[in-house]
Formats: C-alpha cells, structure tokens, sequence
C-alpha cells in the first residue's frame, strides 16, 4: 500500500436493491451510513441492464452485456476481474447463491474460492414448489390431492434448510466470507453478493416484526409474489403493501449482515488498507409504470442502484454527482490497487466524465437498447418493435427533437448497428433441472 492505493478489494453486491428505496432508508441502516460518511456515495450509478444477466457482465467482466455472445454463460473472450487479479498475486473468493451467476454460467472463472451453494438441496423445494410452494406438473397436482406430497417435501425441506426459497440467507454468506477473510492474506480480492433483497424475500422475524409484517409467513410470500408477476391486479393495497415493507426489510437484514464484514475488516488491521465497494445489480418496480418485477425496460427505477466507494482512488469525490456506470467498477479496482487497468474493459476510470450510460437486455434474440444521459434516455425495443425517448427521471415518454434527444438517439442507434442483427445469445442448454427450477422460483423463467 502506498499513500494513494489500498492492497486489497472487497466487492458486496445486493441483488434487487433499487436507489430510492435505499436512499430514503439511511435513518434505518447501519453500513450504508458508515460507509457513506468515510467515502464516497454516488449520486447517478446505473446498471448495465434491468436483471442480474446483463448486469454482471458489467461489473465483473467489465463488458456490455451483449458483447461477446450476449447474454448466458460467460464466453472465454470477456475479461474477468477474479483472473486479473489473481494473475497480479491477489487471493479471490467468491460468495453468492444467484444461479445466473453460478458455475453454469462460467462465473467462477479466476476465483480461488467459489462458494455458490449450487447443491441439489438448494432445489428440493423448488423442483416441486415453483416460486414457493406451487405443483408445476398436472400429475403431481392429482398425486398431491391424495398423499398432500408438498406438505410433506416442504416439511423435510425446512427441517434441513429453515426456509422454502432458492437461495441461502445472509448470514450464511456472511459466515462463509469472514471465515475466508480471517485466513486470507493480503493482497485479496473478495465478492459477496446477498440475494434476501430478491423476491420472495422473507427476512427473520425481528426484522418482519420491525416493519409490521411479522404476520406474512413463507408460503404467503411465495403465493403473493406469483400473483405479482402474474396477476398483479389481483392484489389488494394490503397485500402489496406488505410485500414493499418486506423489501425494506429484507434491506436492513443484509444492511446488517455488512456491517459484519466491516467490523471483520476493521478488528483484522485491514479496513484502511482495503477498497469497499457497495452496489447493486438492478433495481425492482412495484407499479411504478404499471409494472411489477423486472421488465425488460430501462426505467430508473430498475438501473439506477446505490453506489458507495471507501478508500478509492484521490478524485472520486468530485464525481460523486456524475454520471457512472457499473461497467466502471472494475477499471477502478485496478486504479485503486495500483495496477494497470486492462485495455479489454469496456468502461472507465469513474473520475472520468460520462455523458450518458447504457444498458441492455435481450429476449430469444432480440435486443433491448437504452441510452441514457443526465436528462433523457432512448431505448431502442426491438422486442416490442418500438423506440422510444423518455424523461428519464420520470420515465414518461415525450417527443422532443433538441440536440441531447438527439444525442442520445445516435448513441442508441450505434450501439444496435455494432450489435449486428439478431443477437445469439449463449446457449444455456446445459442447465440442469435444478438449476432451471430455482431460475423458475427467482421469477427468471
């Protein structure tokens, strides 16, 4: 370490946490306000897509989503940070229960520790109880009418893992990663990703009781979120109420959980001499727009995330109202370990300017395109075959044909152009059953 870097990184990621939400809740955390208060909270960072696939590529390959074979399992042409860094003589480590960010999808790539609890426990439940609880096949709904076999597989399900949901909590990460943490030596690079913020989030009873819905069990989670992407209209006010009120819940628990690392960091010596870094890889609608989940759109409410950096590099504070991408995360961790940033990534040094970001998805093969600046984006749908430009802080769309509108409708248009035709997405046909069931149970399918 010297006067101008730190030796090691630590990455923690939620998974679904949108801006606002986050920023209106300050008063109720811990971590956030700590790290906010020593580093640097930025106030414009976006995703690279509205869903966990085409956001990580983002944050650790440092590439748009759909370059590279697009969306699916990494290809061998993207960069990766653990391999970066593990080729410099960093120790890496991993930890996560996200599918889409599994083995299957070659994200253990350049990590010495990969923890992503892909077991076939994971997915006893969910092979039968899609989002939960539901039967998914017509035999076994007859079979379950006679011998209640959900009853009894979630029974044993619990009895071994306390909760029907197809990822593990947030202390079982946060175990894992101070275990790691304690016998690492420096210099290391560690990622934790919490997945209690995704839905159906059911976070442990204090936090429920904190937020008044100590009364929603698992199984009600389970049936309300399946309404939520299915049938939103069927919801009562109270019944999505409750669900928004888990989701802060769920916020606080993991919020929690970080502290924890932080204190592991600061009791071991190595808080000063380490980079922190706290995002998100996408955000979640509850009716905002007359949507519910995460459409392939580029609404705010779905890219914008939170964004603190401790112990960056000298200049971040001057950025901290700009615009950012997380493609910029990884160019930073270099920068602030003193390394050379490799000339694959596609994004920047954060202190560097932007004048707009983008983000993308795609769906069998037809992309979805957005341009964002500071007052405008433009998305270019070719799933739904249209264009649009929208106020960006509202989302609402608008016809305007003044020099940024415009700008951002050129970068669009280049983006697609350079995309080719139909993007070929990375087959997944090597998914397992239970990967593809806890996929189903997560909303992804």
């Amino acid at each position: 370490m010297t006067d101008e870097t730190v030796d090691n990184v630590l990455f923690v990621t939620y998974d679904s946490l949108r801006y606002d939400v986050w920023n209106q809740m300050q008063d109720d955390l811990v971590a956030g306000p700590k790290l906010e208060g020593a580093g640097v909270a930025f106030e414009r960072a976006f995703a690279t897509g509205p869903g966990t696939s085409p956001s990580f590529p983002g944050v650790l390959t440092g590439t748009l989503p759909l370059s590279h074979g697009g969306l699916g399992p990494l290809t061998a042409e993207r960069p990766r940070v653990a391999e970066q860094f593990r080729s410099q003589g960093f120790s890496t480590a991993g930890f996560h229960s996200n599918p889409f960010l599994s083995t299957h999808f070659n994200y253990d790539v350049g990590f010495d520790t990969f923890t992503d609890y892909q077991n076939p426990l994971m997915g006893v439940a969910t092979k039968i109880f899609p989002r939960g609880i539901e039967i998914n096949n017509p035999k076994l709904e007859r079979v379950d009418d006679l011998l209640n076999l959900t009853g009894m597989i979630k029974s044993a399900y619990q009895a071994v893992s306390d909760k029907p949901r197809p990822y593990v909590g947030a202390e079982v990460i946060t175990d894992d990663a101070i275990d790691w943490l304690n016998g690492a030596d420096d210099p290391f690079f560690c990622w934790a990703h919490y997945m209690d913020v995704h839905h159906p989030c059911h976070p442990p009873a204090s936090y429920r009781a904190a937020f008044g819905v100590e009364h929603v069990d698992m199984e009600t989670v389970s049936e309300l979120y399946s309404k939520l992407l299915d049938d939103s209209q069927s919801l009562t006010e109270s019944q999505l109420a409750d669900m928004r009120d888990l989701y802060r819940a769920a916020i606080v628990h993991v919020d929690e959980q970080i502290d924890r690392l932080l204190r592991t960091l600061e009791s071991n010596g190595q808080l000063d001499d380490t980079l922190v870094v706290l995002t998100s890889d996408h955000g979640e609608l509850f009716g905002e727009h007359g949507q519910y989940g995460k459409p392939e759109r580029m609404y705010d409410e779905l890219i914008q995330v939170p964004l603190v950096v401790l112990n960056g590099p000298s200049g971040l504070s001057d950025a901290a109202g700009d615009l950012v991408s997380l493609l910029d995360l990884p160019p930073l961790f270099h920068e602030a370990v003193g390394g050379d940033v490799p000339a694959a990534y596609e994004g920047q040094s954060p202190t560097e300017p932007r004048d707009h970001v983008v983000a993308e998805h795609e769906v069998g093969g037809d992309p979805v395109v957005g341009v964002r600046s500071a007052d405008w984006c433009y998305e270019i749908d070719r799933i739904r075959d249209e264009r649009r430009l929208l106020e960006a802080e509202t989302g609402l769309e608008v016809d305007r044909t003044d020099a940024e509108a415009a700008r951002v409708r050129e970068l669009a248009d280049g983006r697609v152009r350079s995309l080719g035709g139909e993007v070929e997405s990375v087959s997944e046909d090597h998914l397992d059953a239970d990967v593809e069931a806890r996929l189903e149970d997560l909303g992804y399918r």
